[in-house]
């Protein structure tokens, strides 16, 4: 077995090995014990070196993110010989007054837990030796572990050669056969290369694309972790020309393949697909805030955008799944008039239903698949928008009203696909007026949100049924949301006008 030790005194050189950050100073210990989260960790598992006949190693990501210079997030120890780890870990628990819990993934899993404080994960060695245990890993820069105790402290194993692909920047798989034992380090491989900034190695790309049917057989609620963290990064549009040049995209949304080779009308300059992938990177120069119309807002539209959900999920990456899959049924609704003219009519609320399907299948939160399906069914609303448009204050009260939430995300995404359209007939004159449309929407939503957005109430279901002598029902909500409307529009101001709309509206049937 290969091992390298990170002596204090070498200095690993970027030019040579650019991934990697340089530790001049410092060997993997001292770094791991630097660390001021696992630090602590570290130190009270090596003070354990005597509960057992084992020799445990940091394994897996931490010894990557540690090597390039990123924040650590998971610490995992895998012992070296078999059926040690649960002592290890039972020892571990004690000592820091935590819970052990087991559990079982592709392995046996102890892990430690306890409020307040980070969890650690214990294994034996896959295979009965570290070196098995590596070598059946994904990817090479994930198959190194640094050893803690005795003289094994601070030594890297590194069988699979990672330390030399993370100095290249590569991705590279242990071995085609890990595709086949878990299929969803398909679509992982395209994660690590969009968090870490490096190219995956074409002899695993071919594997992948030989493989790519496999992600069939993933529960869908695993592949929508890894697609989102693989969409989360700036770059997603080069993430999913990869993918899709790689069949996992057509694997996970087929329809996106119609999108090819679809023209559009005068107001596009690219196909359906086209415009997709250019409508992504407008997205994400949006996401930076620096648009004009943006910067106004840009501290509350960064708020905006950086929500993570309790899911963990980052509303940065549904925003940029959303803005993938939002003309996804345009070719399902093109037609060509009889004057030439090439129309999409409905392709919003199409692509909503269809989008909705896939959401399904992946296990979305329900919160999730609303706000993705919203992006897309709304994504046309705020271009209808007239400026000067005396109905504009009820236009903007009924799309808050309708889409709530996901209203500032259907604006963002609604100006990328103005900007990623700009066909012969599109003038500066469309394009500032969306810019229009998008900044009093956005002027209503954070600076007159009484006015437009949400009035206050000036009467209530229960006054309304008492006066009216009328029973609980759908009609009371919609005598509501009229007197809502006349608010926004200047019409009442008091209980008293909004108590005889209602009797007016009641009268006639509700208008």
């Amino acid at each position: 077995m290969r091992d390298i030790r990170v002596k204090s005194e070498y200095n690993i050189n970027k030019s040579k090995l650019p991934g990697i950050k340089s530790m001049a100073g410092f060997d993997t210990y001292e770094l791991l014990l630097a660390d001021p989260v696992w630090g602590p960790e570290i130190k009270t598992l090596v003070s354990l070196q005597e509960c057992g006949d084992t020799l445990p190693s940091v394994v897996g990501g931490a010894v990557r993110d540690l090597l390039i210079g990123r924040p650590v997030k998971d610490l995992d120890i895998a012992t070296s010989t078999p059926d040690t780890a649960r002592n290890l870990a039972s020892a571990f628990a004690g000592k820091t007054n935590r819970r052990l819990v087991e559990y079982t993934h592709e392995q046996a899993i102890y892990r430690v837990v306890g409020q307040d404080c980070p969890q650690v994960d214990f294994t034996d060695p896959v295979g009965g030796t570290r070196e098995k245990d590596l070598q059946r890993r994904d990817f090479t820069i994930n198959a190194m572990a640094i050893g803690l105790f005795g003289e094994d402290k601070g030594k890297i194993f590194d069988p699979a050669n990672g330390l030399a692909d993370i100095g290249k920047k590569i991705i590279r798989t242990t071995s085609p056969e890990i595709f086949d034992e878990d299929p969803l380090r398909l679509l992982r491989a395209f994660r690590f290369a969009a968090q870490l900034g490096f190219e995956i190695d074409p002899g695993t790309l071919k594997e992948i694309n030989h493989r790519s049917l496999k992600l069939r057989h993933v529960a869908g609620e695993r592949i929508q972790l890894e697609l989102l963290q693989a969409l989360d990064p700036d770059g997603a549009d080069k993430i999913i020309l990869l993918m899709d040049s790689n069949g996992v995209l057509r694997t996970l949304f087929p329809e996106l393949i119609l999108q090819k080779g679809v023209t559009q009308n005068d107001y596009h300059h690219l196909d359906v697909w086209e415009h997709t992938i250019e409508s992504i990177r407008q997205l994400e120069k949006l996401l930076g805030v620096e648009d004009e119309v943006l910067k106004l807002y840009e501290g509350r539209i960064r708020e905006y955008i950086d929500l993570e959900y309790p899911s963990g999920h980052s509303r940065r990456s549904l925003l940029k799944l959303g803005m993938l899959l939002h003309d996804i049924a345009k070719p399902h609704c093109k037609e060509i008039k009889d004057d030439g003219r090439i129309t999409f009519i409905g392709h919003e609320r199409l692509g909503a239903d269809i989008v909705r399907e896939y959401l399904n299948y992946l296990k979305f939160p329900g919160y999730e698949r609303d706000f993705m399906c919203a992006l897309i069914e709304g994504h046309l609303r705020p271009g209808f928008l007239i400026p000067k448009n005396t109905e504009r204050p009820r236009v903007a009260y009924r799309f808050f009203r309708d889409y709530d939430d996901a209203a500032v995300g259907i604006i963002l995404v609604s100006l990328a696909d103005r900007y990623s359209a700009q066909g012969e007939m599109v003038t500066d004159e469309v394009n500032e007026r969306h810019c229009k449309a998008a900044d009093y929407l956005l002027d209503s939503f954070y600076n007159r949100t009484e006015i437009v957005v949400r009035p206050p109430q000036l009467i209530d279901g229960g006054t309304i049924m008492h006066e009216l002598k009328i029973p609980p029902g759908p009609m009371i909500g919609h005598l509501l949301r009229q007197v809502a409307e006349a608010q926004v529009m200047g019409e009442v101001e008091t209980e008293e006008a909004a108590l005889e709309l209602c009797k007016r509206l009641a009268k006639n049937g509700l208008g």
